[in-house]
């Protein structure tokens, strides 16, 4: 007997073939990607991570799931070429580690002592180079571009740290004269050239490296911000700190670069979100590291340890070494690492710092130095075209 099927009226068929073409169809993946990073969870950098992570989830609508890896994943000096061959989807790379790779992103670090010049300082001026490097890395530096690309890396954010001071062990400077001989943990070129002009020694040592220096005596003094005490716990170390000296602050930094080929991987949106957090992490840093700087200062007070003010005639010193330095280290970077533009970027970047030192001066928050830094530069670039 053969069986009769009877057809379903039109509409209900409509809904069965609707409702089992809904069930084949692919789902949209979640994006999860792993962020390595070499310091501490709970540190100034750890926190812009968490920042960081929230920003991007927050902007995916839970699209988007970003892990931290604190000082696990890679190390600092592991996490350039760990981004690269994509050993972490992301991650936070110090340029100045590899000045050969990044030698112009390195020549705008070493730009830094400008700060040190402002005319009219207000305790802003972090804020303001960070705004500075930002916009010149992403709008009027192709050669730093090139630089990420040779690495398989995509820039998405930057960040800096307050002005650097000497933290010691046993050794209170506050003249010349206690510059000279001395021991000095430097993060870059500019800092060992800073110590050598001083009578004293320039150390190149990582920054996760430098308690045990201190401790042992392989160093007197560390020229850091007055956070990476607390950071990185110096203050069980350090006895004296010096304020001011050398000045100058730490933005060799790519805080949250992206491993290209994941990059290209992504839509345009998934690509507006890690601009979007980029943006978060660079606030993170530079922010949490201006709102911790006084508070690290106190916390040293409280735990005995001596802050002293640099003499006048050591503070006149340090700025016209800064004057001298500036004048010469684009011809260091020309004759050295091949950056042709050095004297144009050196110009043009001055001019854009005094722009920034006006835009952050009314700035009170983490959120509007976020939306400062988004408005009036990520927000410029298209996620279809960056990166390619």
């Amino acid at each position: 007997m053969k069986t009769q099927i009877t057809p379903l009226p039109l509409p209900l068929a409509l809904i069965v073939a609707a409702t089992t073409w809904i069930a084949a169809a692919p789902v949209a993946a979640q994006e999860n990607l792993n962020f390595a990073y070499g310091t501490p969870e709970d540190s100034g950098v750890g926190r812009a991570v968490e920042g960081y992570v929230d920003a991007v989830q927050e902007r995916s609508g839970g699209d988007f799931q970003v892990t931290g890896f604190p000082m696990t994943l890679l190390t600092q000096s592991e996490a350039s070429p760990g981004v690269r061959d994509g050993l972490a989807d992301a991650g936070l790379v110090i340029t100045a580690y590899y000045p050969t790779e990044y030698s112009t992103n390195l020549f705008l670090h070493e730009l830094n002592p400008l700060v040190n010049l402002a005319a009219n300082p207000n305790g802003k001026e972090a804020l303001a180079f960070s705004g500075a490097m930002l916009e010149y890395t992403y709008l009027k530096c192709p050669e730093c571009m090139a630089e990420f690309e040779a690495q398989n890396q995509v820039y998405t954010g930057g960040g800096v740290t307050p002005l650097y001071n000497l933290l010691c062990n046993g050794a209170a400077i506050t003249t010349l004269e206690d510059l000279k001989g001395k021991r000095l943990r430097a993060g870059g070129a500019g800092f060992v050239r800073f110590a050598e002009h001083f009578g004293a020694q320039g150390v190149s040592l990582p920054l996760a490296e430098t308690y045990e220096a201190l401790d042992q005596g392989i160093l007197e003094c560390a020229m850091l911000s007055a956070p990476e005490l607390v950071n990185f716990s110096l203050h069980e170390v350090v006895t004296d700190v010096t304020l001011g000296v050398p000045g100058g602050v730490y933005a060799g930094i790519a805080s949250a670069n992206v491993n290209k080929d994941r990059w290209l991987a992504m839509t345009a949106e998934q690509r507006e979100t890690l601009l979007w957090g980029g943006t978060k992490m660079t606030t993170g840093i530079t922010w949490g590291f201006y709102a911790d700087n006084a508070a690290a200062i106190q916390d040293a007070e409280e735990r005995g340890i001596k802050v002293h003010q640099p003499t006048a005639e050591l503070t006149a010193a340090v700025q016209e070494f800064v004057v001298a330095d500036l004048e010469t280290v684009s011809s260091l970077f020309q004759e050295n690492y091949n950056v042709a533009r050095a004297d144009e970027i050196a110009t043009e970047f001055r001019a854009l710092l005094e722009d920034w030192y006006g835009l952050v001066a009314d700035v009170e928050s983490e959120e509007e130095l976020h939306m400062l830094y988004w408005d009036q530069i990520v927000s410029k670039i298209d996620p279809a075209t960056y990166g390619q």
